[in-house]
């Protein structure tokens, strides 16, 4: 073979090559497998404490829902809730795991595009962390700061423990990674499928005080979230209260 002809056939292979990466999808191509490596930026600590409610003194409420998997699951997304908060301009915080946001990254990007929500880490794979090691714990925390800093384009200051299970020394990781732990004083009971819009309307309007934190669900597991969630919202305005992130809340001195 000619000179010439090995010329030809190289550029031939490398047209061939470009065409090929230009239509493969994007999470297949080199150079965003290697952006999976990449890491957030780091937070500066916070004091560890676990955290329930905001101040008692001012008629603000916080709407919480979680969203996560586990190893070999794959959860959904209720676009119903997404459509209620903002057809109505509610704010609301999404507690995120690093799991789910891998197979939902179009659903992530559309929540990080609301200005009035808040996305937060509840992470990696939804274990229970008081059983994880040091070295573990560290990783479902700082992994999902790292999926949703490359995926949203931001990264959240709090954290909820699966399950709202929680010992010293996961409170002690993520303030030292920079979070806030998470839980809530309202439950809606809405991962229960027995508990009807109505029970879930009940619990969370019965439960609200100033300063509380309401905890559901959006990943599929909300089974009535969507049909109770126009009555509290609607109710809870009626009584005075304004919706806010859980940072805003938090920021209200107690």
């Amino acid at each position: 073979m000619t000179k010439s002809a090995r010329y030809v056939l190289m550029v031939r292979a490398i047209t061939i090559a470009a065409f090929c990466m230009a239509i493969l999808p994007t999470e297949a191509r080199p150079a965003e497998r290697g952006d999976r490596h990449a890491q957030a930026p780091a937070l500066s600590p916070v004091k560890p404490a676990a955290i329930y409610h905001g101040s008692r003194r001012t008629p603000l409420v916080a709407l919480t829902f979680d969203a996560c998997e586990r190893i070999n699951e794959k959860t959904g997304y209720d676009r119903r809730i997404i459509d209620i908060l903002t057809r109505t301009r509610t704010p609301a915080t999404f507690f995120l795991g690093g799991r789910w946001m891998l197979s939902h990254p179009e659903e992530t990007r559309e929540l990080a595009r609301v200005p009035f929500f808040e996305l937060a880490n509840h992470s990696y794979s939804h274990p229970d962390m008081r059983a994880l090691g040091d070295a573990a714990l560290r990783y479902e925390i700082q992994e999902t700061q790292n999926i949703m800093h490359r995926i949203a384009g931001r990264q959240g200051t709090l954290f909820r423990a699966p399950f709202g299970w929680y010992n010293k020394r996961l409170v002690a990781a993520a303030g030292a990674l920079g979070l806030r732990l998470i839980q809530w004083d309202v439950v809606s009971g809405d991962p229960d499928p027995r508990v009807s819009a109505a029970m879930i309307r009940r619990f969370v309007l019965g439960g609200a005080r100033f300063g509380s934190i309401a905890i559901m669900h959006v990943n599929g597991r909300g089974h009535h979230t969507h049909a109770a969630l126009p009555g509290i919202i609607d109710e809870l305005r009626r009584r005075g209260f304004r919706f806010v992130t859980v940072s805003e809340l938090l920021s209200v001195a107690p």
